[in-house]
């Protein structure tokens, strides 16, 4: 096994630093029996997983003990349009499941973002939504692949609740705050049974795309979910909209994004889907970021904290165009 370096990646900082090194040997003795040298290849973005790219493979281990055959399965039954590299092998070491795929020629579409000019955004975010609405299109053959709750969509509106309450006690919420929460978290789990239900991404962040002048790859299914589209067009929304800090921005790329909010919600009920997963998303932000030492941080100027804060005002936050 090849000596893991003592420099901490900035996607390792909240880890304890033995961990990430242990993980980078082990990646680096999977890239080597598909030829590729990790002290060539880049690290990719990801937190849940450790990437890598170069040498013409990516290399994608679990930071922890995590299966990985689900996501796997439903990777190799992707339609060719959604893009997602070919997997050229699957396994375990050490107890950490990895999976190799095809590198595929492009850059990390969050990576590109500040580079894009204006118009380019807008087709970054039109394409995003035509290669994960594929997906969408393919629920039939591949409904039986994912479950009905992952990441941040709670199986149950009560484990919903629960989370909710942890987080509003440990941000210390008003009792308005703490209403209008369990009120929007109700709603959704009420109208979520009775839309029409699709495989999600779950995840559809900027930064799970490649680009090459256009979007080129749709990229790591690990949070996919049968639920309504309102998922991942919060989601959509959100990355076409919002700043790294947590403000919103209005641009073109986030009106399209609204535009296709409007076009693709359910009719009767995709206010209140659309709301109710925006705010699961931030919670499960704000649990991820609650259990991470930020004790010098304010809570007020965390990002998941800023965009659930506002999405518990009366006028929705940032979606409140894609509301009315």
């Amino acid at each position: 096994m090849k000596e893991p370096t003592t420099e901490t990646h900035p996607l390792d900082e909240d880890r304890d630093p033995a961990s990430p090194a242990f993980v980078r040997g082990l990646a680096a003795e999977v890239a080597a029996q598909y030829g590729g040298d990790l002290n060539r290849m880049r690290r990719a973005r990801g937190y849940s997983n450790a990437t890598w790219v170069g040498d013409g493979v990516a290399v994608r281990i679990t930071h922890t003990p995590v299966d990985m055959a689900a996501e796997v399965a439903l990777a190799r039954a992707l339609p060719n349009e959604v893009g997602h590299p070919r997997i050229l092998g699957v396994g375990t070491i050490e107890g950490h499941d990895w999976i190799v795929t095809q590198e595929v020629r492009g850059q990390n579409l969050h990576d590109a973002w500040p580079t894009l000019t204006p118009e380019e955004r807008r087709r970054a975010i039109r394409q995003l939504w035509a290669r994960v609405r594929v997906v969408h299109d393919a629920t039939p053959s591949l409904r039986l692949l994912v479950g009905s709750h992952a990441d941040f969509i709670p199986a149950t509106a009560r484990d919903a609740t629960a989370a909710a309450d942890r987080v509003s006690a440990a941000l210390d919420l008003p009792d308005v705050q703490r209403s209008r929460l369990h009120e929007i978290i109700g709603d959704y789990y009420r109208a979520a049974p009775v839309v029409e239900q699709v495989v999600n991404h779950g995840d559809l962040a900027l930064m799970n795309a490649l680009w090459d002048g256009e979007v080129v790859a749709l990229l790591d299914f690990e949070f996919a979910v049968l639920g309504p589209v309102e998922i991942d067009l919060c989601r959509l929304v959100c990355e076409a909209l919002v700043s790294e800090d947590g403000q919103r921005s209005d641009n073109d790329a986030g009106a399209d994004a609204f535009a296709i909010a409007t076009r693709e919600r359910d009719p009767v009920h995709g206010r209140a889907l659309l709301l109710g997963a925006a705010v699961l998303d931030q919670l499960r932000d704000l649990e991820i970021w609650l259990g991470r030492d930020r004790t010098e941080d304010r809570f007020e100027d965390w990002r998941p904290d800023r965009l659930l804060t506002g999405l518990l005002e009366t006028d929705g936050g940032y979606l409140e165009p894609a509301l009315t």
